[in-house]
Parts: structure tokens; C-alpha cells; sequence
């Protein structure tokens, strides 16, 4: 059997995305994290802080339990330093012990949730029922009967689409889950669009492509691009490899979105709606193309501000302005 390298385009020093593979596919390794994680989080589990329960190597070898100790000594130096810490007073996890750790409780949970429902709003494109359903651990809200927004580029009738782990849905409604599904979506969006990955921090490489024929009638897809908008990007990390293919204007509205969220202390977390979304996308914004140099100038309506941003080939922020709207009436 061939084996492929994770990052076959790119050399990093010290361990290998294949070598951290090959170092927690082992099932004592992963027990050692899983004790030492334990041991951490009964108390303040802080990355910045040393504040956290060490664990003596005989507690560790026993809680773990693996009478040999070569055999367990050499699992607990696999691991060191990238995953476990050693100190005076014994063993923790590092930074990446942690992550690990954080990852494989995101992931659990039951292999298949009964999360479908249809939701009291109707679709905003054509006014049918639309549903939310969760599969593989992507939550989805699409219409019942139309094409939805992203033509070709995501499952028919996809209106909103965002990967969103099983075990965030253990206390949360379909709605609390959208509305946080909604949230980070635009703060992912706000990452990309700032160069940084929220994966890895890696940095970004981004393209923009404009249907240079596009015939859209407000419902269905343009024949040529077979989506309704006529611009999209791809950012992706050069590192990982998280990307987003999005139109253009879906970038922008994230970003104002989590602007918007971040910027008001007081603002509901739980108040944006995908429905006020996509009327957001719908009817508040406005998009100019121009050609060489390609920019794509965006002007974005929300409650009580406008915002102009102007992205270049590469979705740069060229522009990025923020006015209070002058046509707001205040009661």
C-alpha cells in the first residue's frame, strides 16, 4: 500500500504532520493523554498557566496501567515533548496534548443524530418549507423545493452549511445551535479574510474567479457558472488545508457579522438568525465589479450602519470603512 504524506508541499522542521500521525496511533499513547487530560481538567485547565495537577510517572503508569516499564517508558518519550511536559513535579499535557484532547471530545458523541426538523421560517428565495438537518457532523438548513444559494457548489437547495461538532449539540435547540453555527462560520470568515488560519495560524492563499457571462433571474442559477453569483473566492491555508469556497459577497457579510458581534459587548450572542442572513445577503448588499486590476467593492446595509470594503484579486482588504446610516430612524 502507497502511503501519501499529509503536507506533500511543504517542509516543516523539527515533527512531521506524518510523524504527530504516526506517534498518536497508538492506543497507550492515547491513554496517557487521556489520563493526564483527566487529571488537568479536575482543576483549572489553563494553556497559560503551569497551575495544573501534575502526575507522578508511578500514578501515570499505573492509572494507565502497563506493568512493563520499558514498554511504558518508551510510549511516555514518544510523546515528550511535542504532546507531554515533564517537570520536577511530574508529568502534564502540553499546548498540542491539549488540542488533541479538546479534539476527540468535539468529535464524540453519538455516531448518528436525529437532528432534522423543519423550522418556522420559510425559505427566502421562494417561500417554501425549509428544513435544518445535521449528517456527519455538518449542520445544514436547506429548501424543501428550490435550487438554495450556492447552485452547484454545495447540495441542492443549501442555504446555510457549517461544520459544527456533535458534541456542541448536546445542550443546545436547533435554534441556538444555527444561530452558533452561524457565529463561528463568521468568525472563520474573519480569520481567512485576515490571513490566519483559526486552524493551525497558518497563513492564507487566496484567488478570486468572476463569471465573465453570468445570467442570473434571481431564482435560478446562471447556466454558465451554475450558481447565482457571479464571484467567488477560495481561501485556503498553506498549511493545513481549511479553505472555504464562498461567493464573494458571503465573505464580506461574514465579516461584518462577526464586526458587528464582536464589536457590541451587549449584543446576544444567540441573536442572529440565518434567515436574517440571508436577507442580509439578499437585499443589503451591493457588488461592483472592475477589471485591471480586478476589485470587488462591496456596500453593506445592517441595522444602524453602512460599511465599504473593496477586496483585490487575491481578497485583500484594500477598503474597509464603517458609517452610521443616515436614514436609520431612531424612536
Amino acid at each position: 500500500m502507497t502511503h501519501t504524506r499529509f503536507t506533500p508541499n511543504l517542509e516543516l522542521d523539527g515533527l512531521s504532520p506524518d510523524e504527530a500521525f504516526a506517534i498518536l496511533g497508538n492506543e497507550i499513547r492515547l491513554e496517557i493523554i487521556r489520563v493526564l487530560w483527566r487529571a488537568g481538567a479536575a482543576h483549572v485547565y489553563d494553556d497559560g498557566s503551569d497551575a495544573v495537577e501534575m502526575v507522578s510517572y508511578s500514578e501515570l503508569q499505573n492509572e494507565v496501567d502497563v506493568d512493563d516499564n520499558g514498554k511504558f517508558n518508551y510510549h511516555l518519550s514518544e510523546l515528550a515533548p511535542h504532546f507531554v511536559r515533564r517537570t520536577d513535579d511530574g508529568y502534564r499535557l502540553s499546548s498540542a496534548g491539549k488540542q488533541i484532547a479538546r479534539t476527540v471530545i468535539a468529535v464524540s458523541g453519538a455516531e448518528s443524530l436525529d437532528f432534522s426538523q423543519e423550522l418556522d421560517e420559510n425559505c427566502p428565495l421562494c417561500g417554501a418549507t425549509v428544513a435544518a438537518t445535521y449528517e456527519d457532523q455538518w449542520l445544514r438548513v436547506g429548501c424543501t423545493e428550490c435550487e438554495g444559494l450556492f447552485g452547484d457548489q454545495a447540495p441542492t437547495g443549501t442555504l446555510f452549511l457549517t461544520n459544527y461538532p456533535v458534541a456542541g449539540l448536546t445542550t443546545r435547540n436547533t435554534e441556538q445551535a444555527l444561530a452558533a453555527g452561524l457565529y463561528r462560520c463568521a468568525l472563520d470568515i474573519t480569520y481567512l479574510m485576515y490571513g490566519v488560519c483559526r486552524e493551525c495560524a497558518g497563513p492564507i492563499s487566496s484567488s478570486v474567479t468572476v463569471c465573465d457571462v453570468h445570467e442570473h433571474d434571481g431564482r435560478d442559477a446562471c447556466d454558465t457558472c451554475g450558481t447565482p453569483f457571479p464571484v467567488w473566492a477560495d481561501m485556503r491555508c498553506n498549511t493545513c488545508g481549511f479553505a472555504k469556497r464562498l461567493p464573494v459577497e458571503m465573505f464580506a457579510t461574514g465579516l461584518v457579522l462577526a464586526t458587528e458581534l464582536t464589536g457590541n459587548p451587549e449584543l446576544d450572542i444567540d441573536s442572529p438568525a440565518v434567515n436574517d442572513a440571508i436577507e442580509l445577503l439578499q437585499n443589503n448588499v451591493e457588488t461592483n465589479v472592475s477589471m485591471e486590476p480586478l476589485r470587488v467593492s462591496l456596500c453593506i446595509e445592517v441595522e444602524t450602519t453602512v460599511f465599504t470594503l473593496t477586496l483585490d484579486d487575491e481578497m485583500n482588504i484594500v477598503e474597509f470603512d464603517r458609517e452610521p446610516r443616515t436614514d436609520t430612524v431612531v424612536s
